[in-house]
Parts: C-alpha cells; sequence; structure tokens
C-alpha cells in the first residue's frame, strides 16, 4: 500500500455543495434522495473514509518509529562493536609489564648484558660467537648502545616465520670488534660460556639443547689436556669449530650430539695446532739472522752432546730446534727428553729441508764435526 504523506487527522472536511461535487450530488438527487440527505450521506461516507485513513496513518506512524528504533539500536550496536575492537588494537599497541613477586629479592649475580644483536641471535636459536657473551663484548655493546641510542628508530626488513617484517637495525649489526671462539682467551671463553649458559635458559631454548651444550662446555673446560702445552689452545679450536658444525647440522636438520666428545677430531686440531705452531716459527726463523740459526742449533746439539750417547735423524729432530730463543726452551722441553743423541744423521745430499739450509754434511757425522760445519757456515753465510 502507498504510504500516507501527510495526517488525515488534519484535513478539512469538503464544501460539498461546491461544483467540484455536483456531479456526485445530482446522481444521489436523481436516485430518489432529498438533498439534504444526499449531502450527509457524503459527508458521512468522507468522514468514515477519513477515519479509515487516520488508522492507517497511525499504524504507518507507529511502523516507522519501530524501524527508527532498530535502526539506531544496530548503529549503537555497531559502534560499540567498532569501540570494543579500537580498545583492543590500542591495548595490543599498549606497552606491557608483567606482574612481580613481592617478596622476591634481586639475585646475588647479575650477568651482564650482551648486545641486542646477540640476544637477537639467541632468540632465533641461530649461531652467535661466544665473544658477544665475555666482559669484553658485554662492555662494547654497553659503550655502543649509549653512542648509538637515537639510532634505535632505525628499521630494517628481516624475515621471521616467512613473514617479512621491520626490526631494529640495532639487532643486525655485528661487532666488528667480535673474536671467534678459537682467538679468546682461556678466560674469556670460560666466563663467555657461562653467561651464554645463562641467557639460551632465559629464551627457552629446548631442554635437551641446553643440557647437550652445558656437558659440552663441561667436557671442554674440564679436559686432563689443559695442563699440556698447547692444550687450551687446542681446545678453544676444537669448541669454536665443533659448536659452529653443531648449529650448521641443525638449520640441515642433520643435527648430531655435541655433548659426545670426539677424541679423534681433538687429535687431528691438535696436530693441526702443533703444525702450525712449527710453521709460524719456521717463518719467524726464515727472516733471522743465519748466525742466530746457527747459535740456536749449536746450543741444541752441545745440550745434546753431553747429555747422551745415542743417535738422532736430523729430519725428526733438529728441525725442531729451530725456534727463535723465546720457544727455545719450550721446544727443548717437548721434544728433546732423554737419552739424548751423540751422533747425528744428515741427509744423503746434505740438506736440512725443513730449515731451508744446505750443508756441506754427507752420510753419518760426529756432532762435534756438524757443531763445525754450522758455524763456518754461519761465518760464510752470504
Amino acid at each position: 500500500m502507498d504510504r500516507i504523506l501527510t495526517d488525515p487527522a488534519l484535513e478539512a472536511q469538503p464544501n460539498f455543495e461546491s461544483t467540484a461535487y455536483a456531479g456526485w450530488l445530482n446522481a444521489l438527487v436523481a436516485g430518489g434522495i432529498t438533498r439534504e440527505d444526499a449531502l450527509e450521506n457524503m459527508a458521512n461516507g468522507w468522514r468514515f473514509e477519513r477515519q479509515e485513513r487516520i488508522t492507517l496513518w497511525e499504524e504507518q506512524v507507529e511502523e516507522d518509529a519501530r524501524i527508527l528504533r532498530e535502526c539506531l539500536e544496530r548503529e549503537r550496536a555497531e559502534k560499540e562493536v567498532e569501540e570494543q575492537e579500537e580498545r583492543r588494537e590500542a591495548e595490543k599497541k599498549k606497552p606491557k609489564i608483567n606482574d612481580f613477586d613481592a617478596g622476591s629479592v634481586v639475585a646475588n649475580v647479575i650477568i651482564p648484558r650482551p648486545s641486542q644483536y646477540a640476544i637477537q641471535k639467541i632468540k632465533n636459536m641461530e649461531y652467535v660467537e661466544l665473544w658477544y657473551f665475555s666482559p669484553d663484548g658485554c662492555h662494547e655493546a654497553s659503550t655502543t648502545a649509549r653512542s648509538t641510542l637515537d639510532s634505535d628508530n632505525a628499521y630494517g626488513f628481516a624475515k621471521v616465520d616467512g613473514i617479512i617484517a621491520l626490526k631494529t637495525l640495532a639487532s643486525f649489526k655485528a661487532s666488528h670488534k667480535a673474536l671467534q671462539d678459537h682467538d679468546l682467551s682461556w678466560r674469556q671463553f670460560d666466563l663467555a660460556k657461562t653467561s651464554f649458559l645463562v641467557h639460551i635458559e632465559k629464551s627457552r631454548w629446548p631442554d635437551k639443547h641446553q643440557q647437550a651444550l652445558a656437558l659440552f662446555f663441561t667436557l671442554i673446560t674440564n679436559h686432563e689436556h689443559r695442563m699440556r702445552p698447547r692444550g687450551e689452545k687446542t681446545l678453544l679450536r676444537y669448541a669454536g669449530f665443533v659448536r659452529r658444525e653443531w648449529h650448521d647440522r641443525l638449520a640441515q636438520n642433520q643435527g648430531f650430539n655435541i655433548g659426545l666428545f670426539n677424541n679423534a677430531l681433538y687429535g687431528t686440531i691438535s696436530d693441526d695446532v702443533w703444525e702450525a705452531e712449527r710453521d709460524e716459527g719456521l717463518k719467524l726463523v726464515h727472516f733471522s739472522h743465519p748466525q742466530r740459526i746457527i747459535q740456536t742449533l749449536t746450543t741444541c746439539i752441545y745440550n745434546l752432546i753431553i747429555s747422551s750417547h745415542q743417535t738422532i735423524n736430523i729430519c725428526s729432530r733438529i728441525k725442531r730446534t729451530c725456534y727463535p730463543s723465546a720457544i727455545i726452551a719450550r721446544c727443548y722441553r717437548e721434544y728433546f727428553l732423554p737419552p739424548f743423541p751423540h751422533v747425528i744423521q744428515c741427509s744423503p745430499n746434505g740438506h736440512l729441508r725443513d730449515l731451508g739450509l744446505t750443508l756441506p754434511l754427507t752420510g753419518t757425522h760426529n756432532a762435534f764435526d756438524l757443531l763445525a760445519s754450522l758455524l763456518d757456515y754461519a761465518l760464510h753465510f752470504p
């Protein structure tokens, strides 16, 4: 039904005697009723129809009010939902702080804080050098943090769980002062591994991984070879190489138990360390004055002569004496254990290959003859 545009109650009764209604009035009179009755019938008909329209108008007004109420209620509900969503979003962005135990006291020892770069590596369970957890690394981190405070608002892109995200540049920046694990001093290593284990526990690494690493460091720091020459250096190299390999294998889903000590690998690394020291010593000797070289050789040979009556092969013993004076004592202590030789075997062509020297010697010679030849060589060295 069409809407009623105006309130019928406000309408005035028409003048039925006007020319507008003359046709209707004449038709009623022609039907056999008087003019007065016809006018009365017309007025009654209009009033009846007007009352019907008033009823419809009231129903329409009520329906309109109901629809309006529903619209307002719906809008209010939608607004409340929007406000709640805004409050939730604001709550998410609002800085949060956890509750605390009112009866708890700060710990007796506070572990120094490493750089944001190292902390981020730990949170991502990735490899990071132990230097960052050493006193030097933590001190450098605190100094850098104070000098680069304004740069904390700088961000870069990073891939997190397959999603590109913004992260502070401080979490990307590695220190140019960082040392590899095998370049640390033993004290740095010992302190750093303790701090490292604390931080991986704070970052909730799996218990299995934490226990394996704790055992790994325990085996390193309590190894019996620590008291040997080059023992700590070899152990540091073993620790650095193995921990790096462990992380690489974990990333490839080929992880091994780092808590199991590999003696064969340790032996190989020990040989490499010894050979590296020997080669370095030979390089230093190569650039030394020839008379100093011969002086070192003659001193060691003289000690052999007065200590024993055995024989020695030139390639297996004498080559180990050609180090600068700063480490001659250690070489003597390690390699020239009693009984010592009396006669020295030279190579057939008279070359001491490992020393880079050519002497006029062949066959087997008495040590005193060798001394004389070495001294003559030193005096006539070009």
